[in-house]
């Protein structure tokens, strides 16, 4: 089966992390890949035929649409797999000159779907965010990741950040954007016996040093800026909670590495979180005091909440592998082409 997956963005993100994991695990399995992409992501596809191409400009440009058409003509591919909006805006204007049944999948929120409802199929990342598709023709497949379970993660994250010994330790991980809504946490926190530890960086990291200094709460939040993955998970299972205040998510690969790292996790009710956690940890859009209840809640009965998620664990592990995602999404390219 010869497969393409086209990549419209140039950001390094979720979305990215998920094609770059589902090319590879393809390979691995003997389908022939091709990925279309910006220069950027060349080195990320190593060992994977990969086709440069620009598709970061406006999704309405004829001189990049009919590049693409050409590659796709010559290619004759069986399967065309778009990743996210763009992508799938740019390839379902060409579809009526390419013979190729598409496949695409929806990552996030969108208002308007009309480019996802002329692909053949759609997977979506939720149930949530694939609820107003206009097709029959959808699935949830959730992201999927590979853990090393041998690995020892837990470090010792008081002497590493100078915390004050035997705080409770939270974290959160994201791209410092307005849509994390990290500002809702620092209030959050305010009153609360605690340290946040916070990693990423992003455009908002600036705005949100500044909200620290003002709520005077220097000592209780540290800025680690962007981490290796493998840090990044030693943080996750070292701290006793995940808090996430998003205004909107797809379906984060942080809920799922946090599951595998044995942290429990609070969450606004974006995604499948709500499905996935239960009511008692989700917290509402915008509500510093709810959320700073939540927290609470799981740092006064931390024993017991440990206990409450063991099962949400086991389930996650079972659930949310590399293996789950990949045999899914070939289930799909076969019945799309029955």
């Amino acid at each position: 089966m010869k497969i393409c997956q086209i990549l419209a963005g140039n950001e390094d993100g979720g979305l990215e992390k998920h094609t770059i994991e589902l090319s590879k695990q393809l390979v691995n399995r003997g389908f022939d890949v091709t990925v279309i992409a910006h220069e950027d992501f060349k080195e990320s596809f190593e060992n994977i035929k990969f086709i440069p191409l620009d598709l970061s400009k406006s999704r309405n440009n004829f001189f990049i649409l009919f590049k693409l058409y050409k590659i796709l003509k010559k290619e004759n591919f069986d399967i065309i797999h778009t990743q996210a909006n763009k992508a799938t805006s740019m390839v379902t204007k060409i579809k009526s000159f390419i013979n190729t049944k598409i496949v695409s999948t929806l990552h996030n929120y969108k208002k308007n779907l009309s480019a996802f409802e002329k692909s053949n199929f759609v997977i979506t990342v939720s149930d949530n965010i694939g609820k107003n598709l206009k097709t029959k023709n959808k699935v949830t497949i959730y992201n999927g990741i590979s853990f090393n379970y041998d690995e020892n993660l837990k470090i010792d994250l008081y002497s590493k950040y100078n915390i004050e010994k035997d705080k409770f330790i939270i974290c959160s991980v994201a791209r410092l954007t307005k849509v994390k809504r990290f500002e809702l946490i620092l209030s959050a926190i305010k009153n609360l016996d605690l340290h946040l530890i916070l990693v990423g960086s992003g455009e908002e990291e600036n705005n949100l040093r500044n909200e620290v200094t003002r709520l005077n709460i220097e000592n209780k939040v540290t800025f680690t800026g962007n981490l290796v993955n493998n840090e990044v998970k030693e943080i996750i299972s070292s701290s006793s909670l995940f808090v996430m205040s998003s205004d909107n998510e797809g379906f984060p690969y942080t809920f799922v590495e946090t599951m595998f790292c044995k942290t429990p996790f609070i969450s606004t009710p974006v995604s499948d979180m709500e499905k996935l956690l239960g009511k008692k940890y989700i917290t509402h859009f915008s509500d510093v005091n709810d959320l700073s209840s939540k927290i609470g809640y799981v740092k006064d009965n931390y024993n017991e909440v440990v206990a409450d998620f063991q099962e949400k664990f086991d389930y996650a592990q079972n659930k949310f592998t590399i293996e789950n995602m990949v045999n899914e999404t070939i289930s799909v390219y076969k019945k799309v082409l029955r």
